[in-house]
């Protein structure tokens, strides 16, 4: 507090550079999985998988959910699995129209 009894503002500067090196670390992995010899489904799930959490990092930090009320945070989570779960019907209905269809090359 100071002389007027009000709070000194908080630096934010500490936080700012560790998730910045937290994004910098998960891009990194990123880009060295994709020089990983291993099944694409694998690759594919992983990238995703990491590429979710440095979103939920940003979402967290520099949009400022952290700070607010739970209901507003789970306001905001709630539609990360909804997505997740739509894609891999869409992917799944995808799967099965492709296999009905015949290339005109074949």
């Amino acid at each position: 507090m100071d002389e007027h009894g009000t709070a000194a503002p908080h630096d934010h500067r500490r936080d700012y550079f560790r998730i910045f090196w937290v994004l910098t670390v998960l891009t990194a992995v990123e880009v060295g999985i994709t020089y990983m010899k291993m099944p694409r489904s694998v690759m594919a799930t992983l990238l995703v998988g990491l590429a979710t959490t440095k979103a939920a990092y940003v979402a967290l930090y520099f949009m400022h959910l952290k700070y607010e009320k739970r209901s507003l945070l789970w306001l905001a989570a709630i539609p990360f699995p909804l997505a997740g779960l739509y894609a891999a019907f869409l992917m799944l209905d995808a799967k099965g129209i492709l296999r009905v269809l015949t290339l005109p090359w074949k």
